[in-house]
């Protein structure tokens, strides 16, 4: 049970429920900051607008009025300075109360003030400036700051004010409604941010099973969703190009396995029967001798292809280090030929070099001389006694440089050319022992070229020609 709260914890899906729901978590934090400053500038632009209106209002009402209050007499209508400002003022302070504090001065004396100030008397700074915007505390009047706005004129002085309690009030009222949504938003948050990544990671577990299905017995299986353009689309056809890798990498070592298995059998099976038939009888020592020289055939056969399958193991592996030089095209084949003159002795096939290109490559030495001597021994091997096997070196238009191999013999047919370089592959008229081979030859050769970024390929009428070509690139 605990294995699987732990699995759970610490799964994608949880992190991306955790995720979602602490993303939408700091976003509802951060909108509720945006909105209480976007309100409360808001709201503090609104009180002061205000303010400056009914201050402008009420001077330009006593102003109109040109009322002499130093000069005040009473009589039946107005008993003193007050009444009279009330009066003439009143449909702009009735109408627009708001709570705002009003105080009417006629030279540094008071002459009006509203009812709310009771026997307060509201002050503020000398400033000449004709409006004047203040915070002020008097606790008499409200437990929180007081926005103020005075306004000058030659005669009158305008003040009108207002305690910002009731907009922290809907500020904090705000406050209390965020803080009562913020777990409902929370849970939701979490709700939804779990059904949203079991929807998107419904398919990963799809993938998952199918996983799990498949195994080197059902390689031919793919999964399902390459159809998709998403990320997942694009994961599950990956995973499916790697699955046909992986079956032909099986193939291949399946198929090599098999072909070494049986290459390796051949001259073991004969080294044993006839050690067992020397064994059995005596033998003269001309006898002993044959057998001895067989044995060593196919000892060099078994050689041959342990060589073979080693090299290819390095190539497989990138263990090759190609160490390049530029040399003389014309001299490295002759000196080829020199070397390989004996291996058509036995045939009576000569060894003819045809270079004369003055041109010159950039190869490894060992790599490209062991690649030749696999070709040469192919021609003179598959080649009619009493022939020549050309060596060739011409130039070509483009700045590449031909490396030919020709012979005269019966041929290799069309339909094998294409395989002729695949691993174990043998032409069926070439499997015997005289002849010899593994079909491992020209897959190094093959793999020597690709190695120098070359190309090679062969071309053959049978009963008449084969030709094997090399395409390198040409140095300056």
């Amino acid at each position: 049970m605990f294995q699987k709260f732990k699995n759970f914890f610490s799964s994608t899906r949880f992190k991306a429920t955790l995720w979602y729901s602490t993303l939408f978590l700091i976003l509802e934090l951060l909108l509720g900051v945006l909105i209480y400053i976007y309100l409360y500038n808001t709201l503090m632009d609104n009180l002061d607008l205000a303010l400056k209106t009914q201050a402008k209002g009420i001077l330009r009402l006593v102003s109109e009025k040109h009322m002499d209050i130093d000069h005040f007499v009473p009589d039946s209508i107005y008993t003193d300075p007050e009444d009279l400002v009330w009066d003439v003022i009143y449909n702009e302070v009735a109408f627009n109360l708001r709570n705002n504090y009003i105080q009417i001065n006629s030279k540094n004396k008071i002459v009006f003030r509203s009812a709310n100030l009771n026997e307060d008397t509201l002050f503020f700074p000398q400033r000449k400036a004709p409006i004047n915007l203040f915070y002020f505390t008097d606790t008499t009047l409200s437990q929180k700051p007081i926005r103020c706005v005075k306004l000058n004129s030659n005669y009158y002085s305008i003040f009108v004010a207002f305690p910002i309690q009731h907009i922290t009030q809907t500020l904090n009222s705000l406050i209390h409604i965020f803080i009562l949504l913020a777990p409902i938003f929370f849970l939701v948050s979490i709700i939804g941010g779990a059904a949203i990544s079991a929807k998107s990671l419904s398919r990963i577990d799809a993938i998952i099973r199918k996983t799990e299905e498949i195994t080197a017995l059902n390689l031919d299986e793919k999964i399902g969703g390459e159809k998709y353009s998403d990320e997942y689309g694009r994961l599950v056809k990956k995973m499916n190009e790697m699955i046909s890798r992986i079956k032909t990498s099986i193939d291949y070592m399946n198929q090599f396995s098999i072909s070494a298995a049986h290459e390796l059998k051949t001259p073991l099976t004969i080294l044993r029967g006839e050690t067992e038939i020397a064994l059995k009888s005596p033998k003269t020592p001309a006898e002993y001798i044959e057998v001895l020289q067989s044995n060593y055939e196919e000892t060099i056969r078994l050689t041959k292809i342990i060589d073979n399958l080693f090299f290819i193991s390095k190539i497989d592996h990138s263990l090759i280090d190609i160490k390049k030089e530029k040399i003389a095209l014309d001299d490295f084949l002759k000196g080829i030929g020199e070397s390989l003159r004996i291996l058509g002795a036995e045939k009576n096939i000569k060894i003819e070099v045809n270079s004369n290109t003055n041109s010159f490559v950039e190869i490894d030495k060992e790599l490209m001389n062991q690649a030749l001597t696999n070709l040469i021994d192919n021609a003179i091997k598959y080649g009619e006694e009493n022939n020549i096997v050309w060596i060739k070196g011409e130039n070509c238009d483009t700045d590449k440089i031909k490396i030919s191999v020709v012979n005269k013999g019966e041929g290799i047919p069309s339909g094998s050319l294409p395989k002729i370089f695949d691993r174990f592959y043998r032409v069926e008229s070439s499997r015997n022992r005289k002849t010899g081979g593994v079909g491992l030859g020209l897959s190094v050769v093959k793999a020597i070229v690709n190695w120098h970024d070359a190309e090679i390929y062969a071309a053959s009428i049978p009963n008449e020609h084969t030709e094997f070509s090399i395409l390198l690139p040409r140095v300056n």
